[in-house]
């Protein structure tokens, strides 16, 4: 696309320029993942979601970087049939650099159509644009009579559906939200008492769906 290049060209040109001293401003680049308090994985708001993203490039950590991705990302990455570390190794292959742009600051958000976001983070002087996603999916939590917990669920294109919205008469500005019936695996379980069921339902969540450099 015009106007960008490769994030791992960008931050090589960077390390050319990192100071010899301290932990800080670019040499984190060389620094490694971060060790401090971590911030808590949400994706409720997409300032939340990009937060958390970032967070995990900090820590280096596979797995939040992995789920913090939407589906058309995964896919475009073949991140679907890619075991989680194999998929962001490859990430971290191709924008060279991650971790080093999680100390960035999450400015206010620009809202596109059709659910959508924009983020244009400065990494050390470098423009880094992050689109997001908003994506419905419905879950079902469940534990187990051993005591560990169980989950199943899925992405859905919208809520047409799985849920209605119906207007209460009066003046008491009330709805009635309604959710059709959720049928669910649980694997090696003959059946899942209702009392062992701690959340059912569907959620709308923000995921990333682009990382670009640009100049």
């Amino acid at each position: 696309m015009p106007g960008m290049r490769p994030l791992a060209t960008t931050f090589a040109a960077l390390a050319l320029f990192v100071p010899a001293s301290g932990c800080c401003s670019l040499a984190r680049l060389f620094c490694g993942p971060d060790t401090s308090p971590w911030i808590s994985v949400d994706y409720t708001t997409p300032t939340n979601a990009v937060r958390t993203l970032l967070e995990a490039f900090r820590r280096d950590d596979a797995q939040v970087v992995s789920t913090s991705l939407s589906s058309g990302f995964l896919q475009r990455m073949d991140g679907d049939s890619l075991a989680v570390q194999v998929l962001y190794d490859r990430l971290k292959q191709e924008l060279t650099g991650l971790h080093l742009a999680g100390y960035a600051e999450v400015p206010a958000p620009t809202m596109l159509d059709d659910g959508r976001a924009r983020f244009l983070l400065d990494v050390e002087g470098t423009e880094v644009q992050v689109d997001l996603v908003r994506e419905t999916l419905w879950n079902v939590r469940y534990r187990r009579p051993n005591g560990t917990p169980g989950e199943t669920g899925g992405r859905v294109d919208g809520l047409t559906g799985l849920a209605d919205v119906e207007l209460l008469g009066g003046d008491d500005e009330r709805s009635r939200l309604t959710l059709r019936p959720l049928t669910f695996w649980h694997i090696g379980l003959d059946e899942v008492p209702l009392e062992q069921v701690e959340f059912a339902g569907v959620e709308r969540r923000w995921k990333v769906d682009a990382l670009k450099v640009r100049q």
